[in-house]
């Protein structure tokens, strides 16, 4: 019988049951056997034994109308819990009756009143050894632990939704017609909220008007949210927020006939070995071979490590395994590791490696969970001591899960007073799910054409900090952070640039990029401003060696070929790995990669933290367009559009401070273009395609001439135009 079966004939049995015990209760006529059961449990239980048929009722149906497939574990401390919590109803149901004596309170028993017979025990045997008044006391203190055992949730979290109830209560009492009326008749009108930009205030709320009445001149509202510094931040629960993952069993057996296969092989081919240790993994089984010795002319030598490591084909098929990858030697071992693939692969989710007592035991707030090893021991890493990283792997490898994982490790142990992120996405559908949170200094960046200008200001912004360093007489973030709390001033928060694709960053403005990235990389550290690019087309014009090699921390994923490996790792390896989180991590202060599975962080997962922090964001604030909102965070609800981020990116916020060169430029030769621009000012196609539509704005130009690109002179100012024109 399957599990669904079982579980549909539990469900209806006890649905039964709790239906026959509810009839039995309110019928008038009953049975001896249904008679002598009611009148058992009134006075076992009295009032709560009304609660038995309803429990049956409502699990009954649980179990009919389920939505998983196997029956959740319900933990110890949650049973303990119910229990507890129901053994206090019976007695606070005894103690309410206010019985004078203890036979008063056992008379009220056998009537069927109270907590029945088992609650008149239990509140005689608290007033016995307490008195009444202790007996009141305990019964309070056994309500609170008994609650908290069974929602799993602390104390202190108890009293949390009283809160919550009063601004609910508080809201319901605002929709009444009668308070409403009231209130709006004795609290005084908002203050308007001035905008230097029109010469009339904007109110708010906004007045309802006819849409035939509004002034075209008048400035349509925009919504900015209150500032983050005004918030008081709190971390996320792991447990609320995680899911735990389910370990595999694996037979011991089927590892030692393969060591015994690994031995044989290697036999064979002349390269006698002997398995010395075996360390499951929960994607991979190493297998640790010490080389044996051989006769030969000169007398017994050891088998070479590169003899092993050239079978590596071969002891894939003696093994029948994908694929086989062979490290030779194991770095602080004194044997030679060859990795081969489990038959059933263990997913590693993201909640058992931030449970682990290695990240416990890492106390860096930048500090993210990598994965298990090939032992199952679990792998972090500190984003601040990298400083950064490059993620690199083909389609389907595992890639932007590992960013993923990354930036919710970041979001569920730093609040937006100590990291602040911009993030890029041309593909535009992976990281713009965290859209909204407080942490964004702005929206995701999913154009590439604000991408370079994005760079460009994280550039001023390290610039800016160590002007700030150097003003305080510190080295770097650390202790720039000290002295602001001694001063009693707020923190300096890390700074982390997350780009998901930089191939594409590369294609449109290959100069660009490189120069900014390879100046933030070789200065921003100190600054506590750190990269995370991911690209999944490693080649040498993307993954070039000026910029690699400020990156000393690199993640390889699966890739097709040994020469792709090469790029990122400097080394073959990567074309070995099975894909799926499989991956190699080259740590900045380590000899040689380590092979781990990645934590996989699901959708779902990731949605709960996005709400979690979005949570936090205040109601919005009605400005007018043109005003500069200070934009820390979006509102909830609010229409996500890629705005102009930084004063370079808009020439309505900032004047280019090149504009008065292009223009006397432009007149003095008598045509503009983005290409004559380009050259003269060495400058990128953006900023001179800009500089050209301004002067077209201001009237200066004219439109583009079909077929050269090149614009007309309209407007030479007090200069005359040049003498081929006249």
């Amino acid at each position: 019988m399957s599990l669904d079966r079982k579980l549909d004939i539990l469900g209806v049995g006890m649905t039964l049951v709790g239906l026959l015990v509810l009839l039995s209760m309110v019928s008038s006529t009953q049975s001896t056997f249904s008679g002598g059961l009611m009148a058992a449990l009134r006075a076992g239980l009295g009032w709560g034994s009304y609660t038995l048929p309803v429990g049956l009722l409502l699990v009954g149906g649980w179990l009919v109308l389920r939505n998983f497939e196997r029956i959740p574990q319900v933990s110890l401390e949650r049973f303990l819990g119910i229990t507890l919590l129901s053994l206090n109803g019976l007695a606070l149901m005894h103690f309410f009756l206010f019985a004078e004596t203890r036979q008063e309170a056992f008379a009220y028993a056998e009537q069927g009143a109270g907590g029945g017979y088992l609650g008149a025990l239990l509140l005689a045997g608290l007033q016995a050894a307490l008195g009444k008044g202790g007996a009141a006391i305990a019964l309070l203190a056994w309500l609170l632990i008994a609650l908290a055992l069974t929602l799993d949730v602390s104390i202190v979290d108890l009293f949390r939704w009283t809160g919550r109830l009063s601004t609910w209560a508080r809201g319901l009492m605002g929709k009444l017609p009668l308070h409403r009326t009231s209130r709006e008749q004795t609290s005084p009108p908002a203050p308007p909220f001035f905008n230097p930009a029109v010469s009339h205030p904007v109110e708010w709320p906004p007045a309802t008007r006819a849409p035939d009445a509004l002034d075209e001149a008048t400035p349509l509202p925009t919504y900015a949210p209150m500032p983050t510094s005004q918030v008081r931040w709190s971390l996320p629960e792991i447990e609320q927020i995680l899911e735990v993952g389910q370990a595999l069993e694996h037979d011991e057996a089927v590892d030692q006939h393969r060591a015994r296969v690994i031995e044989e092989t290697l036999a064979s081919f002349g390269a006698p070995a002997r398995v010395v240790d075996i360390q499951r993994g929960p994607t991979i089984t190493q297998f640790g071979v010490e080389p044996d010795f051989i006769e030969s002319r000169g007398g017994r030598m050891r088998v070479r490590v590169g003899k092993i490591a050239a079978l590596a084909d071969d002891l894939a098929l003696a093994l029948a395994a994908r694929t086989i990858r062979i490290q030779a030697p194991v770095p602080g071992k004194g044997y030679v590791g060859i990795e081969v693939p489990n038959e059933e692969i263990s997913l590693v989710v993201l909640r058992d490696v931030i449970e682990s007592e290695a990240f416990k035991r890492a106390k860096p707030p930048l500090r993210f969970a990598l994965g298990q090893d090939v032992a199952g021991r679990a792998v972090v890493a500190d984003l601040a001591a990298m400083p950064h990283l490059l993620i690199a792997g083909t389609t389907g490898s595992g890639k932007s899960v590992c960013v993923n994982s990354l930036i919710c490790c970041l979001l569920l142990h730093n609040t937006p007073n100590d990291l602040r992120l911009i993030m890029v996405d041309p593909k535009r559908v992976e990281l713009t799910n965290y859209n909204g949170i407080p942490h964004l200094l702005a929206p995701v960046v999913v154009e590439l054409e604000r991408v370079v200008g994005a760079l460009q200001w994280v550039t001023r912004e390290m610039d800016q900090r160590y002007h700030k360093l150097a003003q305080a007489g510190t080295r770097n973030i650390a202790e720039y952070n000290a002295w602001l709390i001694e001063r009693g001033e707020r923190r300096l928060p890390h700074l982390v640039v997350v780009i998901d694709e930089l191939a594409d960053l590369m294609m449109l403005a290959p100069d660009d990029t490189e120069r900014t990235l390879t100046r933030l990389a070789q200065l921003a550290r100190a600054t506590g401003i750190h990269l995370v690019i991911a690209t999944q087309r490693h080649s040498v014009d993307v993954v070039t060696v000026l910029s690699k090699a400020n990156f000393q921390a690199r993640i390889a994923f699966a890739v097709a070929s040994g020469v792709d490996s090469r790029v990122i790792l400097d080394q073959p390896g990567a074309e070995r790995l099975l894909g799926r989180g499989d991956m190699l991590f080259q740590a900045p202060d380590a000899a040689a990669p380590i092979r781990l599975q990645g934590a996989f962080v699901s959708d779902a997962e990731i949605q709960r933290i996005v709400g979690y922090w979005q949570s936090f964001t205040r109601p919005p604030i009605l400005l007018a367009e043109g005003q500069a909102s200070g934009m820390d965070a979006l509102p909830p609800g609010a229409q996500l559009k890629q705005m102009p981020l930084w004063e370079e990116m808009s020439a309505a916020q900032k004047t280019d401070p090149l504009l008065d060169e292009a223009i006397d430029l432009a007149r003095r030769q008598g045509r503009a273009s983005v290409s004559m621009l380009q050259r003269r000012f060495r400058i990128g196609y953006t900023r001179a395609a800009r500089l050209v539509e301004t002067m077209e704005a201001l009237g200066i130009v004219g439109p583009p001439i079909p077929g050269t690109g090149a614009r007309e002179i309209l407007d030479y100012g007090p200069a005359a135009p040049p003498a081929d024109e006249q």
